[in-house]
């Protein structure tokens, strides 16, 4: 971590507290300095004063802002209790938070925690992306090097080279396509090479044919005093074949074609000293073909892993969209079941339920414009859903300018209650730092508070609705429990039901209320009061 403050005292004293927590630090006299450091080595977080000489705070944030190597880096500004102005300011410009003097022990551990879990995720999120472009782009570069090798080229400058070496009128290289059990002419030099583009040989045909099936090498000297000979694509090209040699092109001792050169020059046959110098050419025709075969196989699994990687990289955004709409347990549950229709139903668990909403919000939206209440419901649930799902809770569902939530159990040994009430006072000490700075921007919602409740007990979790359109929700006694705790508390105070504090009263300090009367219940309900202020 980054700490720039031109006060030595308090740049040391901020240092000290961090390292406390376990932070490594550097510090840095003003924002010309800390640029110069982020320019050399990486950081996780800079906690920057806002007065400064030289470059002050607000020009640091812009350069590091519009610097593409640096922007991610969160930016916590350091501000005193009368600057209010200078920390929306910042807030504006990019900066993830803000914390006043003198410090306060507790919520400056929260917030540089805060901003490190969501560097950290979207670091996590960032090397998941650029890894996937990586994957895709060096697979585009493979499939362009396969495309290049153009065997087909190489097959003909074998070809070539053999008839010239060989003084061969005429050569040719025939494959066995399997699906037929034909060989067909794959490349041909010579005189009638056009003739036999479309032509296909039995095996056992002809001398082709005959060293295709038998695997051996034949050498003729005279073709048409031999029987095996088949002059029947002489009479179709109108050559005329004298002397063939032909060699079988053999892939792993399996035969996979044939070559041959017909017809000497000088009218003499074909000799043995020819027979082995033509198997060289053989040889390198079968490696020839064996790479072709190699490559098309290695282009295929190219091909479809970077159709994979492609239809990952679609569901990775369209599981980020989706998450934004309905909760991530359910978004987990579709990525984990694509090919299964989600089914209707329920279990039954135990968890904690949050309700909040604002106090005397239709009054207060009655004198604001729809937009400005738009923009102000964003921003408050924001800043609400932010804190909930950083504490592991599920966003049920937004209700008006009300919140729903459940936390549910991890792992057995997991106290969910005890996070449903840290998440709620962090709501409330969220809440009272907006408020805070909307006195000068927003003066309508000076005064603001919400009111939170909050219950544990057994619930049925589960897909609720029909087959063609459903919710993931909770139902049950238990969370209407909870809205009317929740519509019975005090504005700036989160309130729990005798359940809930049984299970976090070794942890967090609760007042005992009045018991309250509740809609269908004939007891009365026993409450606690959790009064937030910025100590805890």
């Amino acid at each position: 971590m980054l700490v720039v403050d031109d006060d030595e005292a308090s740049r040391s004293l901020l240092a000290r507290r961090l390292q406390q927590h376990g932070h490594a630090t550097e510090q840095a006299g003003d924002g010309e300095e800390a640029l110069t450091l982020l320019g050399a080595s990486a950081y996780d977080l800079v906690l920057s004063d806002i007065v400064m000489p030289r470059l002050d705070g607000y020009d640091f944030l812009s350069r590091l802002k519009g610097d593409e190597r640096l922007r991610n880096i969160p930016v916590i500004m350091i501000s005193s209790r009368d600057e209010v102005d200078s920390v929306t300011r910042c807030l504006d410009m990019g900066a993830e938070d803000c914390v006043t003097k003198p410090f306060n022990a507790a919520l400056l551990r929260a917030r540089v925690e805060a901003c490190l879990t969501k560097k950290r995720l979207r670091d996590q999120e960032m090397a998941h992306t650029r890894q996937l472009t990586e994957r895709l782009g060096a697979l585009s570069e493979v499939s362009v090097a396969i495309n290049s090798l153009a065997v087909d080229i190489v097959l003909g400058q074998i070809l070539d080279l053999s008839k010239e070496v060989m003084t061969a009128e005429a050569s040719s290289l025939l494959v066995l396509d399997k699906s037929i059990g034909k060989l067909r002419f794959h490349v041909a030099k010579g005189e009638a090479a056009a003739a036999l583009k479309s032509v296909t040989v039995e095996l056992g045909q002809g001398i082709a044919g005959l060293v295709a099936q038998s695997g051996e090498p034949l050498l003729i000297p005279d073709a048409y005093k031999d029987p095996r000979f088949d002059p029947s694509y002489d009479r179709r090209t109108g050559f005329h074949t004298h002397s063939i040699l032909t060699v079988p092109l053999r892939i792993k001792n399996e035969v996979e074609g044939v070559v041959q050169v017909i017809n000497k020059r000088g009218d003499v046959p074909f000799d043995g000293e020819d027979l082995r110098l033509f198997e060289s050419f053989a040889g390198m025709a079968s490696a020839s073909l064996e790479n072709a075969r190699l490559f098309e196989q290695t282009k295929q699994m190219a091909d479809d892993l970077r159709a994979a990687l492609e239809a990952e990289r679609r569901l990775a955004i369209e599981k980020a969209k989706m998450g934004a709409y309905i909760p991530k347990q359910l978004v987990d549950d579709i990525s984990r079941n694509r090919e299964q229709t989600l089914a209707l139903g329920g279990k039954l668990v135990r968890g904690t339920i949050l309700f909040s909403d604002i106090r005397g919000f239709t009054r207060l939206s009655e004198n604001m414009e729809p937009q400005a209440v738009v923009a102000f419901l964003n921003e408050y649930m924001t800043a609400m859903a932010t804190i909930i799902e950083d504490a592991g809770g599920i966003i049920d569902k937004f209700i008006g300018d009300g919140i729903m939530a459940e936390f549910l159990p991890e792992d057995t040994g997991d106290n969910h209650a005890l996070r449903a009430v840290r998440a709620g006072i962090r709501m409330q000490q969220r809440l009272a730092e907006l408020e805070h700075g909307w006195r000068s921007t927003r003066p309508e919602l000076a005064g603001i508070q919400s009111r939170i409740g909050i219950n544990t007990g057994e619930v049925v979790s589960g897909n609720i609705g029909s087959q063609t359109r459903m919710d993931y929700t909770v139902i049950g006694d238990n969370v209407n429990l909870t809205s009317r705790i929740e519509s019975n508390g005090q504005g700036g105070e989160v309130h729990l039901s005798e359940s809930t504090y049984l299970e976090v009263k070794d942890h967090i300090a609760a007042v005992r209320l009045e018991p309250i009367h509740v809609k269908n219940r004939v007891q009365p309900v026993q409450v606690y009061a959790i009064k937030v202020d910025d100590t805890q």
